[in-house]
């Protein structure tokens, strides 16, 4: 089972999918974080571990209590492909881990959508394509902004 993460909102609605999927199956669950091109070349190793960290971040505590094994992956798109090529590397990196189905956001960055990776997939016999739906943005339950508050922020200070 993959969960590909691409540092958007959607993060959130694929690993819980992956992880529904996974949980009864007690599959290992590969995690890739896709990071987006760079132009330049500049861009460190260091650069890349802290942004595949933050990515990482967001997820593992939902994967850690879901009690599943999990292999953290970290897969930068080619900064001059087709929508195809990038989707194709990423059905590489599956493929490299017997991975049989992948999730993936509907909406994605770089090409790399449900839809995108489903046509790659077709194309080259790869793993099943898990699309999610995109979410929508939900603010807190709760807007109190304080102790007594009518739900508005106040200003905080000294009172004049």
């Amino acid at each position: 089972m993959t969960a590909l993460l691409a540092d958007s909102v959607q993060d959130i609605a694929v690993i819980d999918t992956a992880l529904r999927l996974a949980v009864p199956r007690r599959a290992p669950l590969l995690l890739v974080a896709v990071l987006p091109a760079h132009a330049h070349s500049s861009v460190t190793a260091e650069a890349d571990t802290y942004a595949a960290r933050v990515v990482m971040g967001r997820v593992l505590p939902r994967v850690r209590r879901a009690g599943l094994d999990h292999i953290p992956v970290v897969h930068r798109v080619a900064p001059r492909g087709t929508r195809l090529r990038a989707a194709g590397a990423v059905l590489d990196v599956a493929a490299r881990h017997l991975s049989s189905v992948l999730v993936a956001a509907a909406r994605g960055p770089a090409g790399l959508d449900a839809h995108v990776l489903t046509e790659a997939s077709a194309l080259r016999c790869g793993p099943f394509v898990h699309s999610v739906a995109p979410t929508a943005w939900n603010p807190f339950a709760s807007t109190r902004c304080g102790p007594g508050s009518t739900g508005r922020p106040t200003a905080s200070g000294p009172a004049s």
